[in-house]
């Protein structure tokens, strides 16, 4: 009996010493096949991060393309402005003044950086690096875009109104469009020479000058401010996406 007992009692012990290793064994291969899954979700959002970043600084270039282009119009108009003392009811003039009316709206693309804060899974990012980065870069980015945002409103909702009788003769940025129905107000002048007399007259009141100038230097300002934060913008991206790239190698 005893040797029996002592048989079953190696036996017992054997068997709990088995299980206990196929428990280990299934927790490891367990674990292993989590950390798998998480290092695939991990990859496909730097995939999707790396688009995200490659189309923001697509949207970063062109706004600052089109910044850049009313700043540049609007100083050469502030220098006719001090030479001449006036602002002329000539195309050149009347085609660089038009260029306070253009704006660009500053979008955020996020969707992946947006979906990693609100599922939790942010800390799948393995690159303690990379992820601080990442996360300053956004909050950088949002201050950016409510910069922007602000200027736009306000030159909207303020400024504009103030000139929008002479905002609506000037028109756009084609020359040509100084010549073709810019508001129902021209619907009876057929010639180009009618609209310009119309045109010459309304500019050269020393109001509306005034208007034009208070106009052109504020939306001049803005635009100085918004180019400062669109290269600090693609700056931040250029350096983020190198840091992703080096991050995959």
């Amino acid at each position: 009996m005893e040797n029996k007992t002592g048989k079953y009692f190696k036996y017992a012990i054997g068997e709990i010493i088995l299980v206990v290793i196929g428990i280990l064994i299934a927790l490891q291969i367990n674990n292993w096949n989590t950390h798998r899954i998480e290092r695939l979700k991990e990859d496909s959002y730097l995939v999707n991060l790396k688009r995200d970043l490659n189309n923001q600084l697509q949207m970063i270039e062109r706004n600052l393309s089109g910044e850049e282009f009313i700043y540049n119009s609007l100083t050469k108009a502030k220098s006719n402005f001090e030479k001449y003392k006036k602002f002329r009811a000539i195309k050149e003039d009347i085609v660089l003044i038009s260029s306070m009316n253009d704006r660009y709206t500053f979008t955020i693309t996020s969707p992946t950086y947006t979906e990693l804060l609100s599922t939790g899974n942010l800390d799948l990012i393995t690159n303690k690096t990379f992820k601080t980065q990442m996360v300053k870069y956004y909050e950088e980015l949002e201050l950016t875009s409510q910069v922007i945002q602000n200027n736009n409103n306000h030159k909207d909702n303020v400024v504009n109104p103030m000139a929008l009788s002479i905002l609506e003769i000037i028109g756009g940025n084609d020359p040509e469009s100084v010549y073709k129905g810019l508001t129902s107000t021209f619907d009876n002048y057929e010639t180009p020479e009618e609209v310009m007399a119309i045109i010459k007259t309304t500019i050269s009141k020393p109001r509306n000058q005034l208007i034009l100038l208070n106009m052109m230097r504020f939306r001049r300002l803005v635009a100085d401010t918004h180019i400062l934060r669109l290269k600090l913008a693609k700056t931040q991206t250029e350096k983020l996406l190198n840091l992703l790239a080096s991050n995959n190698k």
